[in-house]
């Protein structure tokens, strides 16, 4: 193919990519516009007769079979997975805590038919959690008068909501301290005779598919002060792991431990984080992780049980302060033979995400209303002085902190904004790259277009395929050509990684992937398809995946990539997504898994 052809290939892709940065409406609109234009008339050139694009319909035919090879991953000692953890989630099928309060939903405001003021048949929620009287853990300190507002007049709870059959059934003990009543419902019932004051036993059916409902009626009925606080949620065969010190799932460590790198960005809760002074952050004695995130204590104290190094993510409104005895806390409890990876919030221009439009604001704020790019030249300086923070603060041991600095990964030249930040190098400092950064960060995502609506009848059509559309769907994440617009087969980001690679070798920086894996979701609309729901879950768990995770990560070694963190690792499938390498933490294993811990084994 002659240099024409090949550019009108890469703009027939461009063209897709440039029309979703312009209705972000944070670029110049007008030199957009034309560069659209100019896309779309070239783009729409043909290729001469005798240059015949080899597609990938071309190489296999629609009735072949999709077959696995026996492909290997290659050895590479500098090449290795980590592990994205998934959020905190009374719904989750992570299940990391031996206590299972820690992952407990939001106290809910409920009143009975009996109350004054209630509806006939009673109000699940009354909305007036605002109203609530909590102590600095969270606990409910006291509940209202029947007589006198507000309406509510007792709280509940859900615990493994909506995840039947993934968690496991039987006897569970209730620790806590305090005067009061505790209600059980759904799934789970309350065995009087087996239970004292300080512990209830209750016997719970996971296949209800409800979860465990926790409601307290009453609380320091003696008006002591004496309220129901510390409540505390554990199977009853873990009980004595538990009182010995234990806090994590032993289950769940035999999932992970194979992995030596976690990134915390979910369990921090990072995207729209309001966490900003130090004060208020989570503590270990915190009712539960699902609302603020989990403390830093315990995320240490998991690094330190797997030998992983962390991975976290400073809140972006977070003060130096914050940071400071946030790393204090990380070089006085992490083990000292594990370094450990630091981040300034997550993907601070991603448009959906409350970090990359208050980056903007501070950004125009200090450089003037007409830097469109200002959110970029921000965080790069935000990340800059996060790293000097945390490296000042490990002082003589600074060696021991990585600081990671990341991009768009589609947006090739917006990296530029943050490493080398020019409005902030005008005034006096180093470009925003040299301040101790170590790390330069993209996303290693594919399959993305197969969720877009402009696809979904040609995604359907596959449907009807002898084998079920499978063939399509994996010579589309290998080799693209069969969707419109789209530019994220394995191919495509093997040239996007070789891209990156030059911009980090060019800085002397360590290419990582902070996010990465498959990338099959409907969106815009077509999460609610459920026939192509449905084909996206078992595009995951089909056994070929184990090969296009295996060339992922083969392509991200050879073209000079280092750690690699998948995204994530144990999650539910649905219409958002089928995120988890594993679906629950009792699934042995599966073709995503097995490839990442396989890659693992033979990269060390």
């Amino acid at each position: 193919m002659d240099h024409r052809n090949k550019l009108i290939t890469k703009l027939r892709r461009w063209k897709y990519l440039l029309i979703r940065l312009c209705s972000q409406d944070k670029i110049l609109i007008y030199p957009c516009l034309a560069l659209i234009t100019f896309s779309i008339v070239i783009s729409g050139c043909s290729l001469p007769s005798n240059q015949t694009m080899v597609t990938a319909e071309k190489r296999i035919p629609s009735s072949t079979p999709f077959v696995v090879s026996a492909k290997k991953s290659i050895p590479n000692s500098t090449s290795f997975v980590g592990m994205g953890l998934s959020g905190i989630a009374d719904w989750s099928t992570q299940l990391p805590f031996l206590d299972i309060f820690k992952l407990s939903r939001q106290w809910i405001t409920q009143c009975e038919s009996r109350d004054p003021g209630c509806n006939s048949n009673g109000e699940w929620d009354t909305d007036e959690s605002r109203l609530l009287n909590l102590d600095k853990n969270g606990w409910v300190k006291s509940l209202p008068n029947p007589n006198a507002p507000p309406k509510y007049t007792r709280v509940s709870t859900l615990l493994l909501r909506e995840i039947k059959g993934r968690y496991p059934s039987g006897k569970y003990i209730v620790l806590y301290d305090g005067e009061g009543t505790i209600e059980y419902g759904f799934d789970a019932q309350k065995d009087k005779a087996a239970s004292t004051p300080g512990k209830d036993v209750i016997n719970v059916n996971s296949e209800g598919g409800g979860g465990i409902l926790i409601t307290i009626s009453s609380t320091d009925p003696k008006k002591t002060g004496n309220y129901i606080r510390n409540i505390r949620v554990v199977r009853a065969e873990d009980l004595a792991l538990y009182t010995k010190g234990e806090i994590f799932n032993p289950a769940f460590i035999n999932k992970i431990k194979s992995f030596k790198n976690l990134r915390f960005m979910d369990w921090m809760q990072t995207n729209g984080s309001q966490q900003k002074e130090w004060s208020s952050r989570p503590t270990p004695t915190t009712a539960s992780y699902a609302l603020n995130g989990v403390p830093v204590e315990a995320m240490v104290a998991l690094a330190n049980k797997i030998n992983a190094q962390p991975w976290f993510n400073m809140p972006h409104m977070a003060t130096d302060e914050y940071m400071a005895k946030f790393a204090q806390v990380v070089k006085e409890k992490l083990n000292p033979k594990l370094k450990a990876y630091v981040e300034f919030s997550n993907e601070v221009w991603n448009w959906k995400f409350p970090q990359a439009n208050y980056a903007l604001k501070q950004g125009q704020a200090k450089w003037g209303k007409d830097k469109k790019d200002a959110y970029m030249h921000w965080y790069g300086m935000r990340t800059a002085q996060m790293c000097n923070t945390w490296k000042n603060t490990f002082a003589k041991q600074k060696d021991r902190v990585v600081c990671v600095m990341g991009t768009q990964t589609a947006w090739q030249g917006l990296e530029n904004a943050a490493l080398d930040c020019k409005y902030w190098v005008a005034e006096g400092n180093k470009s925003c790259y040299q301040h101790g950064i170590d790390a330069y960060a993209i996303a290693g995502y594919f399959g993305t277009s197969l969720g877009a609506p402009e696809n979904t009848k040609t995604v359907e059509s596959w449907l009807n395929e002898p084998d079920g559309g499978f063939s399509k769907a994996f010579q589309q994440l290998k080799q693209g050509g069969l969707l419109k617009n789209s530019s994220d087969s394995l191919a495509d980001n093997y040239n996007s990684f070789i891209y990156h690679a030059k911009v980090a070798r060019k800085r002397n920086l360590q290419l990582v992937a902070y996010e990465g894996g498959q990338h099959i979701v409907g969106h815009s609309g077509v999460e609610n398809n459920e026939k192509l729901t449905n084909f996206f879950i078992k595009l995951n768990r089909h056994p070929a995946m184990y090969e296009i995770y295996t060339q992922l990560l083969n392509d991200w070694k050879k073209a000079g990539g280092g750690l690699f963190m998948h995204f994530v690792d144990i999650g539910a499938p649905g219409k958002w997504g089928s995120w988890g390498a594993l679906e629950y933490v009792g699934q042995n294993s599966s073709p995503k898994y097995q490839a990442l811990v396989d890659f693992n084994k033979n990269n060390r």
